[in-house]
């Protein structure tokens, strides 16, 4: 009989990383790319989810290509609930399908929130042998969460090939609280400031997961980066109190980039003109061929992960906001406009 796991809960954060460790469990951890992992993205923003439905359906009906056996995931599905009620006929066979002992070279993975166990989906599933984790942010005080969002912080790092402080840990839990969502992105920001060093500590978190100075240049550089106007001038607002803030906010946003210069320059010398997740375990054995590469020095998954942020940015744009950080920093130095006006004007074209 196969393995069959639901994984829900409305604690976004710890049951995605729980459905992701699960689901590398269950593949034999080699990632998404392994063909014993077949991935149906619940989320989907381009498609509807009958398709969904019916793709999730010809993944668990087929049998395994070229492997012994396979994980289907259908991922962070939106509500669970609408899936066992509002369904259409291929979510309809998939249940039928489901209700029934699973072949032994399959696995299902099912995550997302707003499974209600009291209701007959969760009941039939259950007694079909799947199992049912729930995480729920309104235990947020309870010992056991607590302990969840630890092992899903330390997780977190883990897969970016970092240890974290216990310390750190604390102080983020102690600072973020329980928003996921908010866990999620500051966790994110700790991963990229820390870049290639092996390990997180606490000073690094009070660097950036906090209102000072350093943390907020962190946070404007990243809202330009992404696009996010808005969010870049309401930080530039706060930051323009600071003494010398503007010379920071040029510098940080400069540095970031010509990191992405440096990235492009690094990916040429390895010969990479596309990335994917899997791109930089090619190179497991050749770092001896590229010792000053910096990209090589990096976890895998990290330098695919800077790799697409600097292809995402064509050479033409790069050098024309350099361009742009370049005048405004002069503009700045001699004096001769307004600080706020030039800094403002700034942030919009960058963030464009």
């Amino acid at each position: 009989m196969g393995r069959f796991y639901i994984i829900s809960g409305d604690d976004d954060f710890v049951r995605k990383q729980r459905a992701r460790v699960l689901a590398e469990e269950l593949s034999g951890g080699n990632g998404p790319d392994d063909p014993a992992m077949e991935i149906i993205p619940g989320d989907s923003d381009t498609l509807k989810f009958p398709a969904l439905a019916g793709d999730f359906l010809n993944a668990i009906s087929t049998p395994p290509f070229l492997c012994p056996s396979k994980l289907v995931w259908f991922r962070h599905l939106p509500d669970l609930e609408a899936f066992a009620e509002k369904v259409p006929p291929p979510a309809q066979e998939a249940i039928e399908f489901l209700s029934k002992p699973l072949p032994e070279e399959l696995s299902v993975l099912i995550d997302g929130p707003g499974l209600d166990q009291r209701k007959a989906f969760a009941k039939i599933m259950k007694a079909a042998g799947a199992v049912i984790e729930i995480y729920s942010t309104g235990r947020a005080g309870d010992k056991n969460a607590a302990d969840r969002r630890k092992l899903s912080i330390a997780d977190f790092f883990q897969q970016a090939g970092k240890k974290i402080a216990p310390q750190a840990v604390q102080y983020l839990l102690d600072v973020i609280g329980g928003d996921s969502g908010v866990l999620l992105n500051e966790l994110e920001k700790v991963r990229c400031y820390t870049g290639d060093a092996p390990e997180v500590t606490l000073a690094d978190c009070t660097a950036v997961v906090s209102r000072t100075p350093e943390a907020m240049s962190w946070e404007y550089t990243s809202a330009i980066i992404a696009g996010k106007a808005d969010q870049a001038l309401k930080l530039l607002d706060l930051m323009l109190d600071d003494s010398g803030s503007e010379i920071r906010m040029i510098y940080a946003v400069s540095k970031e980039y010509q990191q992405m210069i440096q990235t492009r320059l690094a990916m040429k010398e390895l010969g990479i003109t596309r990335v994917n997740p899997r791109t930089f375990d090619a190179f497991a054995d050749r770092k001896g061929e590229f010792p000053g590469n910096p990209l090589l020095k990096l976890h895998p998954y990290r330098a695919f992960k800077i790799c697409e942020g600097a292809l995402a940015i064509s050479e033409e744009r790069l050098a024309g906001k350099l361009t742009l950080i370049r005048d405004a920093a002069r503009a700045l130095v001699s004096g001769g406009g307004d600080r706020r006006i030039i800094l403002e004007q700034l942030t919009l074209k960058l963030a464009r």
